[in-house]
């Protein structure tokens, strides 16, 4: 991942931008231009569509593949930087299957059954000269199915911990606490929000020949070299809970668990980081502080939270400026910052002003080029909220603090939040505010 990866699933990207492989939509034309005259072998020309669609998602740094029957006609769009964006948009033809093609690569019957069941799969392929995993899930539409391909490509994902985006200080902080012996980190945003680059980082950071590491995750994503990862399966009883039982007989020294859905295994995490052992795990909260208001939620007692509890990290993803067209710019506006300001606590809101009143601040914004496509935009970039559960913190989880007033006493400590953290990477000029408030507005 470069930088991570995703936004809300319904945001798609503007129309009309320029495209730096349109020639895909010309391809499409011109092949199904050719099966409706005739005389041509339409299964090979179908296999190289399928294989230039693939080829032009890994060189769009594309997330996930749409592939969408609406009556008539047939689109193909790619997720790149979060968003999504149309590639071919045209008839679709029953000589011309391409859905048919992803099909049999994903190891499923050419013909989506009857009555329509949903299918997974998976098939690696050789794409731009390296092998790439993609995952493929159908779904039934009125128009018919619906596939989408997840690119699971490795030589994206191993990003070392200075390279997903911590300042400095938080960075520091980061590196502290995951050299602990015991305890447990949570790591928290949306979907696609970059927690498993993150967790991946931290593991990566942490993977030495003297250290057992264990993972549970649904599914393994990405293979690590010299760690013991597990998938679980709701199938055969081997869940997260059961997963996290047999760990803790496999002597580790650090467990991945890849997301606490319930209050058991919230439990049986926290125990286990009371034994000796590090606990990395996900959950989802609107922000770091978070954490603590959703274990009392899901019936923690407090002092097993005060006993475990080494910090949070809540993440989003914002799109980096392209560095070859992005122009100098003025501070957001009043209107901009209005918009977020009623739902800052007063010391964000004062932090957010000071950040971007800086007077080394660089704002900068996009413009478009062929560097970018267009777009303004390439590749993507964290923004953070790391909160130290320090013995402030504790003693407010202990008393069970209002999630206002534990919010105001991380900050207060030093926790820069998001928007926050937000606001000091508009000042660096790598990305804009608008983009700060797009990822950020489900927390409205």
């Amino acid at each position: 991942m470069e930088f991570f990866g995703k936004t809300k699933k319904d945001e798609v990207a503007t129309p009309g931008q320029p495209r730096v492989f349109s020639n895909l939509q010309e391809n499409y034309t011109d092949s199904i231009g050719r099966v409706v005259q005739g005389g041509e072998d339409s299964s090979a020309l179908v296999v190289q569509m399928a294989d230039s669609v693939l080829d032009s998602a890994i060189k769009e740094r594309a997330s996930d593949i749409h592939i969408e029957l609406h009556g008539e006609q047939m689109k193909v769009r790619f997720r790149v930087d979060g968003l999504l964006e149309d590639y071919i948009h045209g008839p679709s033809h029953p000589n011309f299957p391409l859905n048919v093609r992803f099909r049999i690569l994903a190891g499923f019957d050419p013909t989506p059954p009857n009555p329509f069941r949903v299918e997974d799969g998976r098939f690696m392929k050789n794409v731009t000269g390296r092998p790439v995993q993609f995952r493929v899930s159908s779904f039934p539409t009125v128009d018919g199915e619906k596939l989408v391909l997840r690119v699971m490509d490795h030589a994206a994902i191993g990003l070392p911990l200075e390279q997903v985006g911590f300042l400095p200080d938080d960075l520091t902080l980061m590196a502290k606490l995951i050299q602990s012996t015991y305890g447990i980190i949570f790591v928290t945003g949306a979907t696609g929000s970059g927690k498993t680059t993150t967790l991946y980082a931290m593991l990566q950071r942490l993977n030495r020949k003297e250290t057992n590491i264990m993972t549970l995750e649904d599914p393994v994503e990405y293979r690590l070299d010299g760690m013991n990862q597990a998938q679980i399966s709701a199938r055969t009883g081997f869940t997260f809970e059961e997963g996290l039982r047999v760990i803790l007989r496999q002597d580790p020294n650090v467990i991945m668990v890849g997301e606490i859905r319930d209050a058991s295994t919230a439990e049986i995490a926290m125990r286990a980081s009371l034994t000796g052992h590090l606990v990395l795990t996900t959950l989802h909260t609107i922000n770091a502080t978070a954490v603590i208001e959703r274990l009392f939620e899901v019936g923690m007692p407090p002092y097993l939270m005060t006993s475990s509890i080494l910090g949070a990290i809540a993440q989003r993803l914002v799109r980096k400026l392209c560095v070859h067209c992005a122009q100098p710019t003025n501070p957001p506006t009043q209107e901009q910052l209005q918009a977020s300001l009623p739902w800052m606590t007063k010391e964000e809101a004062d932090q957010v002003y000071k950040i971007l009143q800086q007077p080394t601040a660089q704002f900068k914004q996009p413009m478009g080029c062929s560097n970018c496509g267009g777009r303004g935009y390439v590749g993507r970039l964290g923004i953070f909220e790391v909160m130290h559960f320090n013995e402030a913190l504790r003693n407010h989880t202990l008393n069970r603090s209002s999630g206002e007033v534990i919010r105001n006493s991380a900050i207060q400590s030093g926790m820069r939040t998001l928007w926050m953290d937000g606001a000091a990477k508009v000042a660096m000029g790598v990305t804009t505010w608008d983009e700060v408030m797009r990822v950020t507005k489900a927390m409205l």
